[in-house]
């Protein structure tokens, strides 16, 4: 019932291309983050998700540098 509900987003090429402008803003303030986070960040960013909802603490730097609302639980 829930997956009938469920938007499920890609990596194409805008959410690389994303994921790697937050990547590059990360590695500038010396506070790079897990790859595969970043994508996950990319994904949304392109897809202009409003935020985040996670428990994953790296997620707190992205806030940083992308327009998105990070929500840590």
């Amino acid at each position: 019932m829930f997956m009938r509900h469920t938007v499920l987003l890609g990596l194409d090429h805008a959410a690389a291309e994303a994921a790697s402008m937050i990547m590059g803003s990360l590695l500038r303030l010396g506070k790079p983050i897990n790859a595969l986070d970043v994508l996950i960040c990319g994904i949304a960013v392109s897809n202009n998700a409003e935020s985040i909802i996670t428990s994953d603490k790296d997620f707190d730097e992205v806030r940083k540098v992308a327009n998105i609302n990070i929500r840590l639980i």
